[in-house]
């Protein structure tokens, strides 16, 4: 490993590795970048400390992963916004890798105020919703032309036979 430490170019990672601590970011130097992959990989460091962009693209296996924060800086907007949903699943999803480990834990480290979101998100299923509404005229004129609905009442009771009408019921807000 000490070959490999004397070819790095980031000084930072150079004192990282040699205690067995890798760093990965956008910013390394694509050589940087594909030896601390190749050491994590072949598990000659333990730790690897990374950001959100080793969540999609490299098969990267880990039997902890910790995730400090579930916000970035958007420059555009030039305030902090919330990761989408998809990437922190992708970040946790590094975590015991069926072919790598037999079990992985992830642990998201979040502020109080969000601390309920993610734990609704992570131990409640959420609900199946219906897609009727955005097709819902076509349905009905396809039922009009077949014959099965003649009148407004029998509109109405094909309506209430749906699944669409049984969500409406328990989530009305969903189908504003």
């Amino acid at each position: 490993m000490e070959n490999l430490i004397v070819g790095i170019r980031e000084t930072n990672l150079k004192l990282t590795l040699a205690f067995g601590i890798g760093l990965h970011h956008a910013g390394l130097h694509e050589r940087d970048r594909k030896t601390v992959e190749e050491l994590f990989v072949n598990q000659k460091i333990q730790v690897l400390i990374a950001t959100s962009t080793l969540a999609w693209g490299v098969n990267f296996p880990a039997h902890l992963v910790v995730i400090k924060g579930t916000e970035y800086f958007d420059g555009k907007t030039k305030r902090y916004v919330d990761f989408p949903i998809t990437d922190v699943l992708q970040m946790m999803g590094r975590a015991g890798r069926p072919q790598f480990d037999d079990q992985g834990k992830a642990v998201i480290l979040v502020h109080d105020v969000k601390k309920h979101f993610y734990k609704k998100f992570l131990y409640e299923p959420f609900p199946v919703e219906s897609n009727l509404l955005e097709v819902l005229s076509e349905h009905l004129n396809a039922e009009v032309v077949a014959g099965t609905i003649a009148s407004k009442q029998d509109a109405m009771d094909y309506i209430t036979w749906t699944y669409f009408f049984r969500r409406l019921l328990r989530n009305p807000r969903t189908e504003e």
